[in-house]
């Protein structure tokens, strides 16, 4: 949770740290103390039992662990409930599935990354291209089949090599989509400013549009990542909104790149009366967060990154963390909330090398009128 706000990097990392060790101490502590206990203490029937304060503690600690299981099965009912919603306004097919693993010492650049790879089951290496269909309830005819490549988080910091980016944008071109957007979290370091030569081979007849993500920020040079990719052509949409004619039909392309980032695009600044139609309202934020400020403003597609699909899934279960507000709910895949649809992309890359079922993924999105119902 403390990952979707806005503070500093290092009081992040501390936070972040700081709970995975607790998760891992605070048992320990307590099979170390249970071990400690006698197995058959002496009891006397006259005498009152009479509890130490750690003992009491551990009744807490286990009362809190119990009430935390069952919020957490309760939100995850909710979340299913998420996903079937969703289920009547998308199809998937995956395109391909590679796997890099034999190029690892020419992919990999950094000593633990190398390591973590030989984890079994790590998927760092591997790599998803799938297509999705989503329907959108108030999609105008002119814009039936138009595709949008969707990627994200590919953090370029120098753990993977440029070569891996290669392979990325290769399958990304390969798709062949009208519109390709990024959706932050493109530059972990400015070392890797030089690295744009590579996203800059990225093409679509309507453009490669971008905003930023958190990690810029630890660039220390956010408007150096924004300079660098629009000298390569990119298109800023960051903080901003603005309209553009796709197959003669006006759409309107925002960015929200909150809370790290601000401001947001200045939607009340639209004027709505200089359509004849209704646009097309598309929205880039970097974290799903921002669910809320879309609906507000009447988007009808957003898309996403920021959560890389949790990075590790269990079967049956799903993300088990993610960088968001609303733990796990996010972490990836299509939402539906009246009027917008949610696309939320697993990303590229990511600055923790482990990944387990859940592989780096490129989206081809093919936009549809209504729903498949």
């Amino acid at each position: 949770m403390i990952h979707s706000l806005p503070y500093k990097q290092s009081l992040i990392d501390l936070g972040e740290y700081t709970c995975y060790l607790m998760s891992v101490l605070i048992p320990a502590i307590f099979l170390l103390w249970w071990m400690q206990q006698p197995l058959n203490p002496p009891v006397s029937v006259d005498k009152t039992v009479e509890y130490s304060s750690i003992y009491y503690l551990w009744m807490i600690y286990g009362f809190i662990s119990v009430v935390a299981f069952f919020a957490a099965s309760l939100l995850w009912v909710l979340y299913q409930r998420d996903a079937q919603i969703a289920s009547a306004y998308f199809n998937e097919r995956l395109l391909a599935s590679f796997d890099f693993s034999d190029l690892a010492p020419q992919l990999l650049t950094s000593t633990s990354t190398q390591i973590a790879s030989f984890i079994p089951g790590n998927e760092i290496l591997r790599l998803e291209v799938d297509r999705k269909e989503i329907f959108l309830p108030r999609l105008p005819k002119e814009l039936d089949g138009f595709t949008i490549t969707h990627l994200s988080d590919l953090h370029l910091k120098g753990h993977m090599a440029e070569d891996f980016y290669r392979k990325v944008v290769d399958q990304a071109n390969d798709l062949q989509s009208e519109m390709i957007v990024i959706a932050g979290d493109i530059f972990d370091r400015t070392e890797c400013f030089a690295w744009s030569r590579t996203l800059a081979e990225l093409s679509a007849d309507c453009g490669v549009f971008f905003i930023l993500g958190n990690h810029e920020i630890r660039t220390l040079d956010p408007s150096g990542c924004r300079k660098t990719l629009v000298d390569e052509g990119f298109i800023d949409v960051g903080g901003r909104h603005m309209t553009l004619s796709i197959r003669g039909y006006p759409v309107v392309l925002a960015g929200n790149e909150l809370p790290w980032h601000t401001p947001a695009a200045d939607m009340p600044s639209l004027d709505d009366s200089q359509f004849d139609r209704r646009p097309l309202k598309l929205l880039l934020a970097h974290t799903p967060d921002q669910i809320a400020w879309a609906k507000s403003f009447d988007f009808d597609l957003m898309l996403a990154g920021h959560n890389h699909g949790g990075q590790i899934r269990l079967p049956g279960i799903g993300a088990i963390v993610s960088p968001s507000w609303y733990g796990t709910r996010y972490s990836g895949g299509v939402f539906y909330f009246d009027p917008t649809l949610l696309h939320v992309s697993r990303g590229i890359s990511g600055t923790s090398p482990l990944r387990w079922n859940c592989p780096p993924e490129i989206t081809q999105l093919v936009l549809r009128q209504g729903n498949q119902t």
